[in-house]
């Protein structure tokens, strides 16, 4: 039986705390020790300190590279998988079997993510290597174009493509919703306000699968991008997966949560190696310690084509998993990590409901109110 070192000690209320520090601290009040963030005043004595997210579907698992053309695709991804990647995004590239020579992906997750424009001979193509023995998705965002030159003819075709792309993908396994949060980059808006817009983005396409009847998936996949706040980034995920969770609840609902990962390329621009290197180590930190699924990288990140410097980058994922042990469960239970978590989902919960309130994403990007929740640059 272990004994109790502190039973002889008794416990301290937030209320001595604040007495001694007034005491010692003459001059100052209470307010000048709490953090002020955007998300409110963060109370610097220990409270409730329960985590706001559900322990289950957090396992760090998918060291990601992602590639965006053709050119010698297939040397690429062997070289990467060669590097220790265990996952490959295939983005908005056309079908074509020399992809996938010698690639063994029956182990490892193959993830391909066509555009919303993408014809039914294309989808078609996927489908057909998608019924072989495949993990990972086959996946299409029919709002990933919704804040560029938005009509709403131009959404109903690619709602129509959409539509098609479910009616001819067959593999169940490799159905997914994807929540493109890539779109929401450039518009500078702080993290609650991109938690609501992707929680809005997500419901709307629930929304389009009830109406039309069209079968949910059982995941959805949100991609996310982390900034070079370190608790800041740990707390965003944990509050994105807290925000779906209460919507899949809301429509009844029972999906599996992925949350992948990649740096915002903007805290990259115009820096040395040893500054990208630094950024990216600390945004696979948060994305562990987040409780996110994956983390993807790509030859933009590092603006280079040696491999050298590639394999480095894959290198720094490797060494925190499978050398130092880093898992998502280190960060449960720390104070300031769930005192922000719960800020910045009670605040993104609040513009959800804002959104929801005006019928809606679609509507309120028709009816161009949608640029109020932007900062400007």
């Amino acid at each position: 039986m272990l004994m109790d070192i502190w039973s002889d000690f008794n416990k301290s209320s937030s209320q001595e705390w604040e007495e001694k520090v007034l005491f010692d601290f003459k001059d100052k009040i209470i307010e000048n020790f709490y953090w002020k963030t955007e998300y409110g005043k963060i109370n610097p004595f220990l409270i409730d300190n329960e985590s706001i997210v559900d322990e289950k579907s957090q396992n760090f698992n998918e060291i990601r590279w992602k590639f965006n053309n053709e050119n010698k695709l297939n040397s690429k991804i062997l070289n990467r998988l060669n590097d220790g990647v265990n996952s490959i995004n295939i983005n908005k590239i056309n079908f074509n079997h020399s992809i996938f020579d010698n690639v063994m992906c029956s182990i490892i997750q193959n993830h391909v993510i066509l555009n919303s424009k993408t014809d039914s001979f294309e989808i078609e193509q996927w489908n057909n290597w998608g019924k072989k023995e495949i993990q990972g998705s086959i996946r299409m965002d029919p709002l990933e174009n919704i804040l560029e030159n938005f009509s709403p003819s131009k959404l109903n075709d690619q709602f129509r493509s959409y539509e098609n792309f479910n009616n001819i993908i067959k593999n169940k396994a490799l159905k997914c919703l994807f929540v493109n949060g890539e779109i929401y980059l450039k518009y500078f808006i702080d993290f609650s306000t991109e938690i609501a817009f992707l929680a809005a983005h997500f419901n709307e396409i629930i929304e389009y699968h009830k109406t039309n009847n069209i079968d949910i998936p059982e995941k959805v996949m949100i991609q996310t991008f982390l900034g070079n706040s370190f608790l800041e980034s740990i707390s965003k995920i944990k509050a994105i997966r807290c925000i779906i969770n209460q919507i899949i609840k809301t429509h009844g609902l029972k999906m599996d949560i992925f949350i992948e990962t990649s740096p915002n390329p903007e805290i990259l621009k115009q820096k040395e190696f040893d500054f990208r290197l630094i950024a990216i180590s600390s945004t696979v930190l948060s994305s562990i310690l987040g409780g996110a699924n994956s983390f993807e990288m790509s030859d933009s990140l590092l603006e280079t084509d040696e491999e050298y410097w590639k394999k480095i980058m894959i290198n720094i994922p490797l060494i925190l998993t499978e050398e130092s042990k880093v898992k998502h469960e280190m960060s449960k239970g720390a104070y300031m990590i769930e005192q922000i978590s719960k800020k910045m989902a009670h605040t993104s919960w609040k513009i959800f409901k804002e959104i929801e309130n005006k019928n809606g994403l679609i509507k309120l990007v028709n009816n161009k109110k949608h640029a109020n929740y932007f900062k400007s640059k």
